[in-house]
């Protein structure tokens, strides 16, 4: 049974926990709530921690000679330098690192992650068409640039969540990797994980082997550091069918002479399947486990790709919206 290291997550608790939203509401989110026993949460409203009260006039993202500022949406008082004060606060507690991603909520002009609408002033005016990340999350972003950022509404796609949730236990495991200062873990970390990230970009696992193979004894901490960088980097690159057709295709390469023919054909049957968007991802991917388990072949056994994060987290309703 894989060990899972816990992400750190930072959460809009107005989301499942706080009733602290301008109207005084919560707002109840299912996935939030059964990620909670999985992850460390690191609860901020960030109205609320610059001391507007609840209820309060909901704040509006302004564009004011091409900048951006937060307001009071009825009286036009401008908040921006108390965010700005508590931004700053925020990214001294914590270090980059520290945090693999932020749950945020849409549309909030404080925390919306790409959805929040931007007004010319205060008042009765219509919103000026553009929609960006709201004013606490774009300034976050700017000064820990590798946090993982979804919105709850993003996140009830079922491809988005998938690929939020890949990302987070894969960066919780290799900050406790990083921290432990030690280079055999590093390569047991890349050995176990090579599947998962060839799905996201083959180049990008190239890149990350040649790091850990030029290791130098006692510069184990500049090559975790060129190692995390590049891990971001590659996954940048969202998984496709193509990429995971092919990352299949490798380890089929581990079993195929073992099966029957006709279980040879059935499978490859199915991965046409999958590539035409017929099947599902994870049907292919349970065919070789079964002959894994099955065969016994060790190397695959403790590959990630199998099981990327715990079990049950992405068996939530679908809403079908979000892109990915």
């Amino acid at each position: 049974m894989r060990e899972f290291r816990k992400p750190n997550l930072i959460l809009s608790k107005c989301l499942e926990y706080c009733k602290c939203r301008y109207n005084g509401d919560l707002i109840p989110d299912k996935f939030v709530r059964a990620l909670e026993k999985h992850v460390n949460y690191i609860k901020i409203c960030p109205e609320v921690e610059i001391g507007l009260g609840v209820p309060r006039n909901s704040v509006r993202l302004i564009k004011k000679n091409d900048q951006y500022r937060l307001v009071d949406s009825m009286t036009g008082e401008d908040h921006t330098e108390k965010m700005d004060k508590y931004i700053e606060s925020f990214t001294s507690e914590w270090k980059e690192e520290e945090i693999e991603g932020f749950i945020a909520k849409n549309r909030s002009p404080s925390c919306g992650s790409n959805d929040s609408k931007v007004y010319s002033k205060a008042g009765k005016v219509p919103a000026l068409g553009e929609k960006r990340a709201g004013y606490f999350t774009d300034n976050l972003a700017q000064k820990f640039s590798s946090l993982v950022i979804e919105n709850e509404g993003r996140l009830k796609n079922f491809k988005l969540r998938e690929n939020f949730l890949i990302k987070i236990f894969l960066l919780a495991d290799l900050r406790h990797v990083i921290e432990g200062e030690n280079i055999k873990d590093l390569i047991d970390f890349h050995s176990n994980n090579k599947y998962l990230i060839m799905s996201y970009n083959q180049d990008g696992l190239n890149k990350l082997g040649r790091i850990v193979a030029a290791h130098v004894r006692g510069k184990t901490e500049e090559t975790m550091h060129k190692y995390r960088e590049q891990m971001l980097k590659t996954l940048n690159v969202l998984p496709d069918s193509g990429k995971r057709v092919n990352m299949l295709q490798h380890i089929f390469g581990y079993v195929s002479s073992d099966i029957s023919r006709d279980e040879r054909e059935y499978f490859l049957e199915t991965l046409q399947d999958f590539r035409n968007e017929k099947v599902p991802f994870s049907l292919p991917l349970a065919l070789l486990r079964s002959w894994v388990i099955r065969f016994k072949v060790d190397y695959l056994m403790t590959q990630t790709i199998f099981n990327p994060y715990p079990e049950g987290l992405i068996d939530l309703s679908d809403s079908g919206n979000g892109r990915f």
